[in-house]
């Protein structure tokens, strides 16, 4: 996730996806606000540990890297999930982002729809992003802290196990590849 604090004197820029969770939170440190130019949320440099622990809260991770290795997770949605004005997030990860409701909506980082597709919909005034009943969604590089956040109703979280090595089989093939090398090596000299 592309998570990244940047600090002067007296200042700290937090550069962050969005979230409205996010937004909400940051808003509760005294002296934040969003700074257009560089698409950042400036806080006072002394409320960095603050600013660390809505990170974790809302992302499953801050700026720092973490020595726990993050996990793929297969989203299941037996319900649709819809955000008014927003769009649908889970586990830190912006799963459907629209912006009216004839705008359709954009797949987040990280996030691949293996069945189904992110829809918008809605009025003109009242918007929202949708992700339908029946999607399966897949979810790379998720924290291993953000799998203990709530789920929306409906929706059911399996973690992706990485493929096993056949570590035998793998030695095997190396040994017979260095053996041909060495006969390529021979003819060749």
């Amino acid at each position: 996730m592309n998570i990244k604090i940047t600090t002067t004197e007296n200042r700290a820029y937090l550069s962050t996806p969005y979230n409205a969770d996010f937004v909400s939170a940051i808003k509760r440190i005294g002296g934040a606000r969003w700074e257009r130019d560089s698409r950042t949320w400036s806080i006072p440099a002394e409320a960095i540990d603050q600013a660390r622990e809505i990170m974790r809260k809302v992302y499953g991770e801050d700026d720092r890297p973490s020595a726990e290795p993050s996990v793929s997770v297969r989203l299941t949605f037996a319900e649709e999930v819809t955000e008014w004005h927003a769009p649908v997030t889970i586990m830190g990860k912006t799963i459907a982002s629209a912006w009216g409701r004839d705008s359709g909506a954009r797949v987040g980082d990280d996030v691949a729809f293996v069945q189904g597709r992110p829809e918008s919909g809605g009025s003109v005034k009242n918007w929202r992003s949708i992700v339908p009943a029946g999607c399966v969604v897949v979810l790379h590089n998720v924290p291993q802290a953000a799998l203990q956040m709530e789920l929306p109703e409906g929706v059911t979280a399996e973690v992706m196990q990485p493929a096993t090595i056949d570590r035998t089989a793998l030695e095997a093939e190396r040994e017979r590849l260095l053996a041909r090398l060495a006969e390529i090596d021979q003819l060749l000299a």
